[in-house]
């Protein structure tokens, strides 16, 4: 009977022994077996031919001067990750102490001597198996990896795509000026947020949260988005033409909510997507503003000398209800103001004590900052997030406007803030 190592894809094997004798033997076995066989007298030698060659098999002595079988088996686990190699250890050792030294330094498997032909073929099969098995996996790793990559990529895209609907960083639009702050917790977030001109007189502003986190979140926020981008829609859901003197008129944002969650409901079918929202409008001569909530977290006022104003009724998330009812907060922005719009990933994060950031919390940490430029806002929220909700390691501290993050929600913070200069009218 003959052993085709062929037929299953091992042919080479290298057999280290310090005795030639006994090495010529099994090599010339193994040879009658139609395997490729290359040989070593000790350990060292042995890892020189497997850097030169592509062998999958290695039957070592034990005992080797040089570097023994046990050396060389840990040696090649260290060095070879990238194939696997099945090691067959010979050995007069039958100890249940030395069996588990040798599995301990990566030995597959041990032949005792003096060597049994039939032990040596039924060893060989066992070993051929091990290896189309890992060859197997080997090659729906890599498939699986290069999937991985081709997502990833994707992924990437989708979140240079999101990105792009963001606005400028630093925002000036007549005399009011918008920063922000994003994380998204994967690549792409369920959040968004924007700052944009609507006619010569007013500017509008909204701050998005789709219940979930990843793709299919971030893409219901980009096609909540494309109503608001950049204040023009093709049907004046935010602005139309009219006679007054400006030449428009701005539609007030219940009425745009409104508008949004009966679109949202008839198309929607899915009871469990749906997505918070504030979408509001200030007049930019006179400093008056309109907001309307919609089950998203409540935005505030911060003022020069810190007092903290909160703006909202709270109100009913999109796509739940198709008869929902939505009401506008009026509210004033005098020079030196901000208004804070913020998603619930900042005040439901949790410590390691699963105790919420919350509200109070954000508003008095923005109040202490009432005089600080914003950069320096959001690093000081940053930081206090990330200290309250800390990083297994910190190679995961994502930059504020860069990628992932440790956090596992989305976050965003929206500034909008009136310039001193401004006065009213």
């Amino acid at each position: 009977m003959q052993f085709h190592a062929s037929v299953t894809g091992v042919t080479s094997i290298l057999v280290v022994d310090d005795s030639a004798s006994y090495r010529f033997l099994l090599v010339n076995l193994l040879k009658k077996w139609n395997f490729s066989v290359f040989e070593a007298e000790n350990g060292e030698e042995a890892l020189d031919i497997l850097a030169d060659n592509s062998i999958n098999m290695v039957i070592s002595d034990w005992e080797m001067p040089v570097m023994d079988g046990l050396k060389l088996c840990s040696t090649i686990r260290k060095n070879y990750s990238d194939r696997y190699i099945y090691l067959v250890l010979i050995t007069v050792r039958q100890s249940v102490e030395d069996l588990i030294t040798g599995l301990d330094v990566g030995a597959d498997d041990f032949l005792s001597k003096p060597i049994n032909q039939s032990e040596l073929r039924a060893r060989l099969h066992a070993g051929e198996r091990i290896l189309k098995l890992e060859a197997t996996l080997d090659a729906r790793n890599q498939k699986l990896s290069q999937a991985y990559q081709q997502i990833e990529a994707d992924l990437q895209a989708a979140a240079k795509l999101q990105r792009s609907v963001l606005p400028a960083e630093k925002l000036i639009v007549c005399g009011f000026q918008a920063e922000w702050m994003f994380m998204p917790s994967a690549y792409v977030s369920g959040d968004l947020l924007s700052f944009f001109q609507l006619g010569n007189q007013h500017i509008g502003f909204y701050s998005i949260d789709v219940a979930g986190h990843g793709v299919a979140a971030a893409m219901l926020s980009l096609s909540v988005a494309r109503q608001f981008l950049n204040g023009r829609t093709v049907d004046n859901l935010l602005i139309s033409s009219s006679d007054d003197p400006s030449g428009y008129s701005i539609t007030s944002p219940n009425k745009v909510v409104s508008e949004l969650n009966r679109r949202f409901c008839i198309e929607n079918d899915d009871v469990t997507s749906y997505f918070t929202l504030v979408y509001g409008v200030i007049d930019v001569q006179t400093g008056i503003g309109a907001l309307c909530q919609a089950g998203h977290p409540t935005p505030f006022i911060v003022s020069g000398s810190g007092r903290v104003i909160s703006i909202g009724d709270g109100g009913t998330p999109v796509g739940l209800i198709d008869s929902a009812d939505y009401e506008d907060t009026i509210f004033a922005l005098a020079p030196g103001d901000r208004l804070y719009l913020f998603t619930d990933g900042i005040v439901e994060c949790e410590s390691t004590e699963q105790e919420l950031f919350g509200e109070r919390r954000l508003q008095d940490l923005l109040a202490s900052r009432s005089q600080d430029s914003m950069p320096a806002v959001f690093q000081r929220v940053q930081q206090t997030l990330i200290d309250w909700h800390p990083a297994p390691t910190d190679e995961y501290q994502s930059d504020i406007h860069n990628g992932r993050s440790v956090f596992s929600d989305d976050i965003s913070l929206l500034v909008i803030e009136r310039n001193n200069d401004s006065l009213i009218q």
